[in-house]
């Protein structure tokens, strides 16, 4: 199974990301959707926003919506969706395009992984945020990685491997960042078709209720 860099991967998932029946992005997706705040109104920036699936969330429940990505082919992708066109911009989530304290709400999902140091993306969601304003993020989580969980996606019949390194959740503290809620969340039979449509029903079995993403919902504080 060839292993690749995050950019050349979402790269090459880019054309199947929407369309492939991912675990984590169905747990991630099962569990976030109830944490999320009224956005109705509200100033809503995606950070690592990649095809833009949480900016057409926010769009529909009526959110002034705009996001930031690395990856030229997801961002594509993002175009192509409704309420998103001339609302995404190419560049470094690290030092994101975005004035201080410019979103009520200010997500980054499944991607703080490739932002290292992870503290760093920590300190710039804070920035963005407005006093008062909602920070939520999701990620892979740490201890799956050491765990031995890899993080593929499938191109072209060909499965593949995201490279991706561990990190402390430690560093998710920010001292404008007041935690507000904090989950592991782990599969369950919400996720097991397509586990099984995979071939996969034992490894469902062996992984059930271990911690595969969490999720982190902050308060900016004023």
């Amino acid at each position: 199974m060839p292993r690749v860099a995050p950019l050349e991967a979402y790269a090459r998932w880019a054309p199947s990301f929407d369309c492939e029946n991912s675990a984590i992005v169905a747990l991630e997706t099962r569990c976030l959707i109830p944490r999320m705040p009224e956005v109705a109104g509200l100033r809503f920036l995606d950070i690592g926003c990649g095809t833009g699936r949480w900016m057409r969330w926010a769009a529909e429940h009526g959110a002034q919506v705009a996001g930031v990505d690395l990856s030229l082919p997801m961002l594509l992708e993002a175009s192509r969706k409704p309420g998103i066109v001339g609302r995404i911009v190419c560049g470094d989530a690290l030092r994101a395009p975005f004035r201080d304290a410019s979103a009520d709400v200010v997500v980054s999902t499944l991607a703080l992984g490739h932002l290292r140091p992870v503290e760093a993306a920590m300190a710039e969601l804070a920035r963005i945020a407005a006093p008062g304003g909602s920070v939520l993020v999701t990620d892979f989580h740490p201890d799956a990685l050491r765990r031995g969980w890899k993080r593929t996606f499938h191109s072209n019949g060909e499965t593949i491997e995201m490279e991706s390194e561990p990190y402390s959740l430690a560093a998710l503290r920010h001292p404008y960042l007041q935690l507000e809620d904090f989950i592991e969340a782990g599969f369950d039979e919400s996720e097991r078709s397509m586990f099984d449509a995979a071939g996969k029903s034992a490894l469902f079995d062996q992984v059930r209720g271990q911690s595969a993403i969490f999720i982190a919902r902050f308060r900016r504080a004023g």
